[in-house]
Order: structure tokens, then sequence, then C-alpha cells
């Protein structure tokens, strides 16, 4: 189902600073000039609300509408004469979900994603901003007439690397982005890529990859425009889904390298490089990003 929104939520009363008093009210709408009925004890922070900030004299101050979580599930519509952005802390591109909305005003100064909708309230695209407000990437959705999306496309604002963005995929001899390029990702039932195009702002293409999958690894191929075999890797996990061996190998299917990557505890990674004898020539101990939202 297309990815749509629902507004239905309950609400509570809290007070803010001296000056302010803030007042939550349900609503299953997404813009209105009259705020009715009476706010309620408490707040669902996964649906949608608008959040009234009063003066002690009982002047209305301002009013912001929070934004619910959207799923793929979530088929209610809603009309609009133009795109509706809302704006969210989190986007998981493998599942087509946006969860912990927020107002843009609280959008100033962190890192967060801006949905665009239709008229009907379907996601088109998915913007991400950094926390100084410049736009980084931007997911554009491709919906078919049975309101599945098994495409999308990745534009990139600045030259990227995509190996550094998820090295599970991409490889870092193949993995150069620049300005104004895409990467088109073809998913398949599970939601995973089957395969990733590199295209120019022109459409021109530049490199692919192809993606096979079982329950303990991950098997990455990748080919020149003109599908000359470049070479491969091999990505074995190991429990929790965590990366615990990533091995390379030529376009002749000869080992290159590996790395492998161990957890200590849940801070902490050590990552090993190995040679294509089978020997540690290096070791590190890297601190984990425990709050790292997405990959590609």
């Amino acid at each position: 189902m297309k990815t749509a929104i629902c507004f239905f939520a309950s609400f509570y009363i809290l007070l803010a600073q001296n000056d302010s008093l803030v007042k939550y009210y349900s609503t299953e709408i997404i813009r209105s000039n009259i705020i009715k009925g009476r706010p309620e004890i408490e707040v669902d922070n996964n649906e949608a609300h608008f959040k009234a900030v009063y003066y002690p004299s009982g002047r209305l101050k301002s009013i912001e509408f929070i934004p619910a979580n959207l799923a793929k599930n979530r088929n209610n519509k809603t009309t609009k004469d133009k795109l509706l952005k809302l704006y969210y802390l989190r986007w998981d591109p493998k599942k087509q979900e946006l969860s912990e909305g927020i107002s843009k005003n609280n959008s100033r100064g962190i890192s967060h994603y801006q949905a665009l909708l239709t008229n009907e309230g379907i996601i088109s695209t998915v913007d991400y901003f950094d926390k100084n407000n410049i736009k980084q990437w931007s997911f554009h959705l491709n919906w078919d007439d049975y309101d599945r999306s098994n495409k999308y496309d990745i534009e990139f604002y600045s030259n990227r690397n995509l190996y550094e963005l998820n090295k599970e995929l991409f490889a870092p001899d193949l993995s150069t982005i620049r300005t104004g390029w895409k990467a088109r990702y073809e998913i398949n039932s599970d939601g995973k890529p089957e395969r990733v195009k590199v295209i120019d702002e022109l459409g021109n293409l530049f490199y692919f990859y192809e993606f096979t999958y079982t329950k303990k690894w991950l098997k990455s191929k990748y080919f020149k425009q003109d599908s000359t075999f470049v070479g491969s890797h091999t990505t074995r996990f190991a429990k929790g889904k965590r990366i615990a061996k990533i091995t390379y190998y030529n376009e002749n299917d000869e080992m290159k390298k590996a790395i492998s990557y161990e957890y200590p505890n849940k801070n902490t990674m050590i990552v090993s490089s190995i040679n294509s004898n089978g020997e540690i020539i290096e070791k590190r101990l890297i601190p984990l990003n425990l709050d790292k939202k997405w990959k590609y």
C-alpha cells in the first residue's frame, strides 16, 4: 500500500515556561484555522497532533503541527492543493517508514528528514538535512499502478562515497559519487536491494551492483557501465545481524583481502585487516555509533 497519513491521537496538557501554557489537541485533519474541543490528559508522540502555546492570559501565542509516523501500511488519504512538507528524526528506506515526527521549528539546528507528500498524502520525496539545514541527499520514491514502490533514487548534492555509507553493499574500489549523481535502487520482495545503478544527472550509467542474499551472508558483485566484471565481496553476519567478516575478491575470484569485526561489548568494535594470505596485518579498536539511524 502507498504510504499515507493517519491522524488519530490522544493528548496532554503541559506547563512550559512562566509566560506560556502548552496544550495539545487531537486532529483528523492536516491543517485548520480553528481548534475545537478540550485538550486531553495524554499525548501519543507517534500520532499527529497540534501543539498550542498560550500566554498566561489565555490568548493564543502559536500553533505547531506535529506529524504522525508514516509507514507503508498507513493508507488514510488527505487532500492538499500543493506538496505538504512534514519533518521527522528517523527514516528507514528499507521499510519506507518515517518516525519521530517534529515540527518545522524544532527541526532547526539538528539533522532531520523532510517528507514531501502528494495531493493524496503519499510520500514522493524524503530529503535529508544536516544540522546546518544543508540538504545532503534526497530519496525519490517511484510508485507503480499497484501501489507498490520497488524502486527509488537517491540523489546526492555533494561528492560522496557509497562504501563509506554502507560497507555491506558497496566496495571501496567502485563507489565514487559526484554532485548531482543518483544511485538507483531496485528492491526485491523482502525490501532488500537487488541491484543498484549509479548514473549521472544526464542519465548516463557509470557502474552497477548486483546482490544475492542468504540467512548468513550477502554477496555483492560490481560491474563497469559496459558490464565488465570488476570484482565481488562476501559479507558474513554474526548474531544480531552485525557484520562478522567481509572478504573481497578480484575479477578472477581470487581473494584480495578481508576485514573481520569483533564486538567485545556493546560500545566497542575490533576491526582486523587481513591480507591475501590470510594473515592479520592490523587491528583497530573503534567506538560504535549507537545512534546511527539508517543505512542505504
